[in-house]
């Protein structure tokens, strides 16, 4: 065998070798986790969206929670682990839960051949479309209830959003969790607008097989994971939890309609005609922003606007970090997922939904 032929056959074997390891890494890594059941909500363009219900055992709380994940995740942004699970926390303490995986992720699929495709995507489409087909599904199930609406990242988003617009039903309150609505100033992280210049040009971006394959480079080097961790928060092993069983792909559309916020410093429709960023005055629900110092994604001087901008007389924003008092720093990934933010954020939360939900009278 000639020397080129022997380096090729050389480079083929570590090439299988790699996808071996990277395959079995996954399997070893990959967690079924559902709620005790899984509604179905269907969309007016044929797309079929899971609701995970988490039962409260007890219930407290008259008002329903509605978690939206972010981009590029699923119900797992919410229910990692048993360590690191926000539904099952607010479940406990007496809330039903509701986890809605949008389009493309988790459970929701094309319900048939006439579903608008997945990349085609936009954040107008899972507003419009996924959240109207979600929150009409919720009264069915809860008639005559208000609910409170919870978000990270661009789930966050989508409540403003919502919110913003006065749609129907509205959230009796809106708790965004590093949502960034100045996305000018969310691009603090490094090669992140180039990154997006390079999504935008994919019809579809694929993070979910992208992220396997750097299971095995996960925390050397560091820059891998300090984009959505900080030193002492995740670990590896939640690190590569999260990849296997969190990441999605994410529609090109949406990649462009994002570098279009960074450019232009606006938070809108695709097309222009809606102003997000300027409805923000209309949201007269209870709102709760939440962002945090060392968050490279959605950095505070991104998260703040939304509660300067914020019409309700009940509003409050709780930034995290040690410069704010706090025991510990947190990420973007760490503000739901994080070692430390089930004992300093999740009752953080649970707090603030109790003091504004109506309380249930209970037997005895």
């Amino acid at each position: 065998m000639s020397e080129p032929l022997s380096w090729l056959a050389l480079l083929l074997l570590l090439l299988l070798a790699w996808q071996l390891l990277i395959g079995a890494w996954a399997r070893r890594l990959r967690r079924v986790r559902y709620g005790e059941q899984v509604y179905f909500a269907r969309t007016a363009d044929d797309w079929r969206l899971a609701l995970h219900y988490y039962h409260p055992g007890q219930r407290r709380w008259r008002e329903p929670l509605l978690l939206c994940h972010g981009l590029g995740a699923n119900r797992y942004n919410f229910d990692l682990s048993d360590e690191t699970s926000l539904a099952r926390y607010l479940a406990q303490r007496g809330f039903s839960v509701y986890s809605l995986e949008l389009r493309g992720a988790g459970l929701s699929r094309p319900a048939g051949p006439e579903a608008t495709p997945f990349a085609a995507t936009c954040f107008d489409d899972y507003l419009e479309r996924d959240l109207a087909a979600a929150l009409a599904r919720l009264r069915e199930i809860e008639p005559g209830n208000d609910f409170f609406w919870l978000g990270h990242s661009m789930g966050g988003l989508l409540g403003l959003a919502w919110a913003g617009r006065g749609l129907e039903p509205r959230p009796r309150g809106v708790v965004a969790v590093g949502s960034p609505v100045d996305f000018a100033a969310a691009a603090q992280a490094r090669g992140l607008p180039a990154l997006l210049r390079l999504a935008g040009l994919m019809r579809q971006v694929p993070l979910r097989p992208l992220a396997r394959q750097l299971l095995p480079l996960v925390g050397a080097p560091p820059f891998l994971s300090r984009l959505v961790t900080c030193r002492g928060q995740m670990g590896r092993q939640a690190l590569r939890l999260s990849m296997v069983n969190l990441s999605e792909n994410m529609a090109g559309a949406l990649a462009r309609q994002l570098l279009d916020w960074h450019r232009q410093g606006g938070f809108r429709s695709r097309d222009g005609q809606r102003d997000y960023f300027a409805g923000l005055e209309a949201v007269g629900q209870s709102l709760l922003v939440v962002g945090a110092e060392a968050d490279r994604l959605a950095p505070p001087g991104s998260v703040t606007p939304a509660y300067q901008r914020a019409g309700s007389g009940d509003k409050q924003i709780r930034i995290l970090g040690r410069d704010h008092g706090d025991e510990h720093d947190y990420g973007h990934g760490d503000l739901l997922l994080g070692r430390h933010a089930p004992e300093e954020i999740y009752p953080l939360l649970g707090e603030w939904l109790e003091q504004r939900a109506t309380p249930l009278e209970t037997e005895g």
